[in-house]
Parts: C-alpha cells; structure tokens; sequence
C-alpha cells in the first residue's frame, strides 16, 4: 500500500488536464491577478527591504526572473521568496483554506514561468495540485492549527509550494514523495509572530523551503517513506487533542477542493478574521446616523479561532493594528473605510480612535462554519448608545470578496491600481495585461 507522500506524488504526476474547467482557470487567474497587487502594494515596507537586503548578501544575483516591482532581475528562488514577502507584507492576499495560498503559490509559478516558459494548463495544473495538497493536509487535522500556534501559510504553504514545483518542473514520482518529506521537516511558522515583520516572512520562507526541497530531490536527497502520517511524522507534530486522520486515502473522491473551497479576495488589508464584521460596522455606519461620542458599546460575536487571532486590542504600530479588531472597528467608523492610507502612525495618535477602541467587547460561539472551520458559521456585531439605543447587523455569512460573495472584475482591477503610484498606472496595466495573456486561450 502506497504511503500519503507516495499518494500525493501520484497526483502532482498526473496529467490532469482534462479535470481543470474554464471555472478553475478563472480562479487561478484570479489569483495571480489579485496577488500581482498586493505584492505591488507591499514593496515599499520594511521587511521587504530588509528580506531584500538579505538575499541580495546571501545569494549570487542570477538573473531567471523578474521582481513585480521593479525591472531587477534575480535567480528564480530568490525572485520568488522576495515576490512572496511583498505580497504578503500588508496582509491584503487572498485568503482560503485557513491561510493564503496565493501568495506562496503564485510567486513560485511566475518565477518558473519566467524560467522556463511554462503557461496556461501546466501554471493552472500545478497550482491546482498545490492547492489540493495543501487541503487535503488542512483536512486531516481535527482542531484549527492557529489554536496550536502554527501559521498554516507557513506550514501548510511549504507542502503547497513543494507540491506545485515538483509538478512544473516534471520531477518523478519518487523524486516528488522524497521532496514532500523533505518539505515535511522545514514546515513551521508561529502565530505568536502576527503582527510583526516575521508573518510576511513567513510566506518567503515557505517558498524557499519547497524549493530547497524540490531542488535537494532533484539531486537525489531522500525522506523517509512515512514522513507525513507515520507514528512520529507530519501530522502528528501537528495534531492536538484529537489525533489526526492517516488512513484516508489521498483524493479519494476525484474532485477537486478548488471547485467548493475557492480563494477569497481581501477586501481590506488586514487580517481576513476582522471582514466580516468589518462589512457590519461600515454597513451600520451607512444606514443609521451614529454620533461617535454617544457609542457605548461595540460588541463583536466571531468564533474562538478568530478573536484569538486578533491579539492587539490596544495596538501602536500598523503592523500590530492590522491583528486588532478594536481597531478595525474604530477606523470603520471614523474613517468610513479600512484601508491602506487609513493603516498609517497618524491614524493610530487619533485620541477619538483610542476612546472607540476602548468600547469593543468580544464574545465567541463554537458552530464553525463548514467552508472555513476555523471561522464560526456567522459573525454579528451590535453598537449601543449611551441611551440604550441598539443597532445590530444581523447574521453576517461571509465577508464581501469571500468566493461565495465575489468582487467583479472591474473592482478587481480597480483594487491592483490602488496599489501603485499614480505614474505606474500604465505600466501596471500592461502587467494585468501580460498575466491575462498566460491564461488566454492560446496559451499552451
């Protein structure tokens, strides 16, 4: 009997072409185009420029492939780990499968593409068996990783990016398993480190891992045949209270999870456990005329996993205001938006900002929503006055830009131009241009 590894290098092996419909092309490319912005967006930050100054001490400067934002050219490792921290550093990449698969995926492909021209089926087919990878891991494990400590970006990412290399560079079935057990061994990343520069380098760790892993396979490096369900492997590092499922065999049905479980498109950039009451605070905001000094009280009801995933309730840089729901909230209603010109110093020295954080209370419900178990099933938010005066949102299902509640194309584009310099509009939308022309129906 064949072991999980082995299982999954059966699959990233397969030619699975006939499986990836126009739907699923159109969510692949809906992710390069969505994390083209946000890597757009998050080059000037600290920790990109430090990661860069990093790599530009520690790796020769071959030049495969191309940084989105700027004309450099690096080696296709380099370039990828760099593209990844951009794209993760202001916490505005899609998000699925209790992290953000995107962002380790899409840089890793851009940068093979550019290396050897891979498109069309073969991106959209290795970043399917990422994807499935990494939910099929996602899925063996009972209890929530973030309640454990681990970043599944991090953790989860690495396997995904090993998983999509392996099939765009054709490795071989053995190859593949040993690569994925290699993988195994590096796949960590801390919730404790929210909020800092760390969580963007975690999405540049994950990729360099699956590369190294992919690479050491490749040179013939080998891993243990039960590395992911044996007694002592994987997934028991991972579990919890309950022991994880090992048995199951890998893709036991023949669908997809992309098909049900789609990437879902930030709408603000902060941390995706803050949306949807988000969307219910500017929805409140909207309807009733609420005098800001008169609130009271801003309740939020979200599950376990999330509130404890905003740690901040008082943060004092935007990195840590973007892991604050009592920031979230207050920004909502003064501001009317939650949005990159809002995550700023300034806004954090607004005494009114500090009084409203105050007012946020935090309670939490166990029915986990079945799409994303870490959330609960829905999120409600209520705002009193000091007069007793309640207004409530109601249930809120899934945040505006979730795949169930998707943005168009239009507010698409519109969020990638948001996230360049007025002069680079032009040169921005060739770049739309030349990821659309990838996935056209010509490309091979």
């Amino acid at each position: 009997m064949q072991t999980l590894s082995q299982q999954m290098a059966a699959f990233i092996t397969a030619d699975i072409n006939k499986q990836l419909t126009p739907e699923i092309y159109q969510t692949v490319q809906l992710a390069f185009l969505d994390t083209a912005g946000c890597i757009l967006s998050g080059r000037d930050e600290p920790v990109t420029r430090v990661f860069g100054s990093w790599i530009n001490q520690r790796y020769l400067n071959v030049k495969e492939a191309s940084l989105f934002f700027s004309g450099q050219k690096h080696s296709t490792v380099t370039a990828a780990m760099l593209n990844a921290v951009s794209g993760h550093a202001l916490d505005f990449d899609d998000v699925a499968l209790a992290g953000h698969p995107s962002v380790v995926l899409v840089p890793a492909l851009w940068a093979e593409s550019e290396r050897s021209g891979m498109k069309g089926k073969a991106i959209v087919s290795a970043y399917v068996k990422g994807y499935e990878v990494w939910a099929d891991i996602l899925n063996r494990l009972p209890d929530p990783m973030h309640e454990k400590g681990f970043h599944p970006t991090a953790v989860l990412g690495t396997m995904a990016v090993t998983a999509a290399l392996c099939a765009a560079r054709q490795l071989s079935p053995e190859q593949t398993a040993h690569a994925l057990g290699m993988a195994a061994s590096r796949a960590s990343g801390l919730v404790a480190n929210f909020g800092s520069m760390s969580k963007p380098l975690h999405a540049g760790w994950a990729v360099e891992y699956g590369y190294s892993a992919v690479e050491l396979a490749q040179l013939g490096a080998t891993a243990s045949a039960d590395a992911l369900e044996g007694a002592t492997g994987f997934l028991t590092a991972l579990a919890d209270k309950q022991p994880p499922e090992r048995k199951q065999a890998f893709n036991a049905t023949g669908e997809f999870t992309i098909n049900t479980v789609k990437p879902s498109v930030k709408k603000y950039p902060v941390c995706y456990a803050s949306h949807r009451i988000i969307d219910g605070v500017l929805a409140l905001r909207q309807k009733h005329d609420l005098p800001l000094e008169r609130i009271q009280t801003i309740h939020a009801c979200m599950s376990e996993t999330t509130a404890r995933v905003l740690k901040y309730p008082q943060p004092s840089t935007p990195l840590e205001a973007k892991f604050s729901l009592q920031f979230a909230c207050a920004a909502a209603l003064i501001h009317g938006e939650v949005s990159l010109p809002v995550l700023t110093d300034e806004t954090l020295k607004n005494p009114l900002l500090h009084r409203l954080m105050q007012k946020v209370t935090v309670s939490t419900i166990n029915r986990p929503c079945p799409l994303e178990p870490s959330f609960a099933f829905e999120d409600e938010v209520s705002i009193m006055l000091d007069n007793g005066q309640l207004f409530d949102s109601g249930p809120i299902r899934f945040a505006l830009g979730h795949a169930q509640l998707p943005l168009m194309p239009e507010q698409i584009e519109s969020k990638i131009l948001s996230c360049v310099y007025p002069h680079e509009q032009e040169q921005t939308r060739t770049l739309i241009a030349n990821i659309n022309q990838l996935f056209s129906q010509n490309a091979a």
